[in-house]
C-alpha cells in the first residue's frame, strides 16, 4: 500500500513537527527556573583580605610581652601543643614588679590538690631575668597595678600561658 504523500510532504510534516516541539518547549520554563525572580550576580568564592586584628589593650599588650619572657626562659617546662581537654591544675597569679625591677607573685587562684604546680608557677616568676625586654608602658604597668596571668598545667607538669596557648582540645 502506497502512503498519500510523497517522500517531499513527509519531510516537510516532520520539519514542522519538529519546529513546532522546540517552540512548546521554548515557552515552558525549565524546572529551576523562577520566574520574576532576580538573579543575583556571580559571586567568587575567594575569602575577602583579614581585617587587621584591633589593637591589644595595654593590660593584654603586657601579657603578652610577659608571656614571652617566661617563654624564651623556661623553654623545656612549656607546653606548646594544645592544652588537653581536662587540665591538671590551674594555677593564676598576679606578676608585679617592685621598684628595683624584681618580679613578684601572689597566688589568685591554685588546686589545693596540685601544691606543686602552683610551685611551679611561683619558681617560673621568680627566675626570670631582669625585665629588660619588656616596653616602657608595660613596664610602668607592671609597677603599678601589675598584670594576672593563668598557668595552664598538662598531665605531665608542662604548661602554657593562657595568654599565648593555643585552644584546648576538646574531649
Amino acid at each position: 500500500m502506497t502512503s498519500p504523500l510523497s517522500p517531499l510532504p513527509r519531510a516537510a510534516v516532520a520539519a514542522l513537527l519538529f519546529v513546532a516541539a522546540i517552540g512548546v518547549a521554548a515557552q515552558q520554563p525549565a524546572a529551576h527556573h523562577r520566574p520574576h525572580a532576580q538573579h543575583k550576580p556571580y559571586k567568587s568564592r575567594a575569602r575577602a583580605p583579614a581585617r587587621p586584628a584591633p589593637p591589644l589593650s595595654p593590660e593584654e599588650q603586657a601579657r603578652i610581652e610577659f608571656d614571652r619572657i617566661v617563654y624564651e626562659h623556661e623553654k623545656t617546662r612549656i607546653n606548646f601543643d594544645r592544652p588537653q581537654p581536662l587540665l591538671r591544675a590551674v594555677v593564676v597569679l598576679r606578676v608585679t614588679l617592685d621598684p628595683q625591677d624584681r618580679w613578684h607573685a601572689e597566688v589568685f587562684r591554685d588546686n589545693p590538690e596540685q601544691p606543686e604546680m602552683t610551685r611551679v608557677a611561683l619558681e617560673t616568676v621568680e627566675h626570670l631575668p631582669a625585665p629588660a625586654e619588656l616596653s616602657p608602658p608595660t613596664l610602668e604597668r607592671l609597677h603599678t597595678e601589675g598584670l594576672i596571668e593563668a598557668w595552664l598545667f598538662q598531665n605531665n607538669g608542662r604548661f602554657a600561658l593562657k595568654s599565648l596557648a593555643k585552644p584546648q582540645r576538646g574531649l
